[in-house]
C-alpha cells in the first residue's frame, strides 16, 4: 500500500514563508525614516533656503530676512524703507513638520537672519531638536551657512 501524501504544508515550507516575512518586515524597517533622518532632512532644507535668500540679496540688491519661531519659517525683502514678505515658490513660508521644533534663546519668540546686498550677514544661529537629537544652523558674518549635526 502507498501512501498519498497528507495535506498541509512541510517543515521547509513553513520555514520559507517565515524566512520571507522576515526579510519583508527587515525591508520595512529599514526604509522608515528615524528621527534623526527626519531632523537633518529638515535642517539641510532650512540651510539650502538660508543661501537663496543670501542669494537672492545679492542678485536683488536688496536686504533680505529670513525669520523663524516656533511655527516655521517666512521670507521677507527691504522695500522702500518696509519690509515686504517674499511669497514666491522658493520663498514660500515653511512650517516645521513631522515633531521638529524650534530652540529659541530666552525670552525671544523669534531669531531673524539678515543678507546685505554683498551678501554679508549678521551673525546667527537657530537650534533645531527632534527626539533629543539636535542640529545647529548658523551664519557668519561673511552669509556662509553651515549645519552642525550634534549641537551642544
Amino acid at each position: 500500500m502507498i501512501r498519498s501524501p497528507s495535506p498541509g504544508f512541510t517543515l521547509v515550507e513553513l520555514l520559507v514563508v517565515v524566512a520571507l516575512v522576515g526579510l519583508a518586515s527587515a525591508a520595512v524597517v529599514l526604509t522608515v525614516p528615524g528621527g534623526e533622518a527626519v531632523l537633518h532632512r529638515q535642517a539641510d532644507e532650512f540651510g539650502l533656503r538660508l543661501r537663496h535668500a543670501r542669494d537672492e540679496a545679492i542678485l536683488g540688491g536688496r536686504m533680505v530676512q529670513v525669520g523663524a519661531d516656533a511655527a516655521g519659517y517666512r521670507f521677507s525683502r527691504r522695500d522702500l524703507g518696509h519690509w515686504q514678505p517674499l511669497e514666491a515658490t522658493p520663498f514660500a513660508p515653511r512650517a516645521w513638520r513631522d515633531g521638529v521644533q524650534a530652540v529659541l534663546p530666552p525670552r525671544q519668540a523669534r531669531v531673524g537672519f539678515r543678507f546685505d546686498p554683498t551678501g554679508a550677514a549678521e551673525p546667527q544661529q537657530l537650534l533645531l531638536a527632534r527626539d533629543g537629537a539636535r542640529v545647529r544652523i548658523s551664519v557668519d558674518p561673511s552669509g556662509q551657512v553651515r549645519i552642525d549635526g550634534q549641537a551642544d
